[in-house]
């Protein structure tokens, strides 16, 4: 933060030319030119500085006078409203840069969520699923919990076993497919992709209730 003194410096600098609170803020946060803007008033009032306009000047320097008609900017002040432009443009840049950056992060932390999410079907596509297989093996309407998961993967779908036979229970019990139990367990390939329940181990999906 700029102290009393570093501030009249600014201001003596300026000569004729005089300063506005920008340009000796050196930027136009709020949070930084208010502290300041509250040290000018203090000068203005102790008569260390005077204002015109906009501008402060350092008491007893003569201001440069302006022409009432003036049609026309010196080089000075080009290159003061230059240096002005090019801080602003600097500030708006790193905000910017900031903004962008922030983005990015929340596109890729959506992005990894979304890759690491299940993607679980609908009850549609798990009928497809269900008569792809059926049709294609000739399962007699009895299609193989294992064979039917390999099929909803091959579709583009993303599951653990535990959610899609949750899923499968759920509507076991609301009568839209029935699961069967598998008479010799023991004997079945792939036997961990079936089922266990209170009523048996269940292997084999027959659909019921269509949509």
């Amino acid at each position: 933060m700029k102290s009393k003194e570093d501030i009249l410096e600014i201001i003596a600098n300026a000569k004729e030319k005089g300063i506005t609170l920008t340009g000796i803020a050196g930027t136009r946060k709020k949070k930084e030119t208010a502290p300041v803007k509250d040290i000018l008033g203090k000068l203005v009032t102790s008569g260390k500085i005077t204002k015109s306009g906009n501008r402060f000047f350092l008491s007893g320097v003569k201001k440069k006078r302006q022409r009432k008609t003036k049609n026309y900017i010196t080089r000075e002040e080009v290159e003061g409203i230059v240096g002005e432009i090019y801080k602003d443009m600097a500030h708006l840049k790193d905000q910017i840069d900031r903004a962008f950056e922030y983005v990015d992060e929340i596109f890729l932390n959506l992005r990894s969520k979304k890759e690491k999410a299940s993607k679980l079907p609908s009850g549609e596509e798990m009928l497809i699923a269900y008569d792809n297989v059926n049709r294609r093996e000739n399962a007699g309407d009895s299609v193989p919990i294992p064979d039917f998961k390999k099929e909803l993967k091959k579709m583009g779908f993303t599951f653990e076993d535990e959610e899609i036979n949750k899923k499968l229970l759920e509507m076991d019990n609301e009568e839209i497919i029935y699961l069967q139990q598998a008479n010799n367990p023991e004997e079945l390939d792939e036997r961990e992709k079936g089922i266990n329940t209170d009523r048996g181990f269940l292997f084999y999906i027959t659909w019921i209730k269509r949509f």
